[in-house]
């Protein structure tokens, strides 16, 4: 009979030495607003756009989808900063993500004075706001200076880019990996097709159109129960609109 040998893999054995159980570390939260891109970020990116030109020198062709697993150092910036390498102007980017990174947020403010970019327009997670106070002070200054055309928060969590190129071209990127660089392992999809896209862009809209009528309705709602307009009556934080920008 074959014997079976049992290893314990969190005590002392002579084979595996003294494993222990792994200790969660926790990260370290920048403590002050980033003002410029690290060189290290620079770095990081220029990599990612390179594995990716490795893999596709030639613009990605209509009506294909191109499936890409990476080892975390291919964000969702990386994609697009290679999409720039083919079509030199970007009309628009829509981008639907649960968050975004600060040097990504400097990123997309250099295009966007530079040119590369025309329109940005950015839906990212309910709770962003809160949790990344830095990140979201610097895209509101961005908003309100006019550089950023529109931005949303809601429950999201999707990670779906929409690049409209100056030609008309239509790019879709679907995403596991959130506007940040992480080393985990994520993979994404590169389509170029009219019908995906517009497929993302009118319902993903249409989600924001019904959150801001839910909004509306609330606010008539709480205003006839309360005609006096006391503290009750009032629309809280965690209630007013998804849409930065509206009342």
């Amino acid at each position: 009979m074959e014997q079976r040998k049992e290893l314990d893999l969190f005590g002392d054995n002579p084979q595996l030495g003294t494993l222990k159980s792994p200790i969660k570390i926790g990260k370290s939260r920048r403590k002050t607003a980033l003002v410029e891109i690290d060189v290290v970020d620079e770095y990081r990116r220029a990599n990612g756009v390179y594995e990716l030109c490795k893999q596709m020198m030639t613009p990605p062709e209509k009506g294909k989808s191109y499936h890409i697993i990476t080892g975390g150092h291919v964000d969702l910036l990386a994609h697009l900063r290679w999409l720039m390498l083919h079509w030199k102007h970007i009309k628009r980017v829509f981008v639907s993500a649960w968050a975004i990174s600060a040097p990504d947020i400097l990123l997309c403010k250099e295009w966007l004075e530079g040119g590369e970019i025309d329109e940005l327009e950015l839906l990212l997670g309910d709770i962003f706001p809160s949790k990344y106070k830095m990140e979201w002070e610097k895209l509101m200054e961005m908003y309100e200076a006019g550089i950023i055309t529109t931005i949303y928060k809601s429950t999201i969590h999707s990670k779906v880019m929409l690049v409209l190129a100056d030609d008309g071209t239509k790019i879709v990127i679907e995403s596991s990996a959130n506007c940040n660089m992480n080393p985990r392992i994520e993979q994404s999809c590169v389509t170029v097709s009219d019908k995906l896209f517009d497929f993302y862009d009118v319902y993903l809209h249409e989600v924001l159109d019904e959150e801001e009528a839910r909004h509306t309705a609330r606010v008539v709602t709480k205003e006839m129960l309360n005609p006096d307009n006391d503290e009750d009556g009032r629309i809280g934080d965690d209630e007013r609109s998804t849409l930065v920008g509206e009342d």
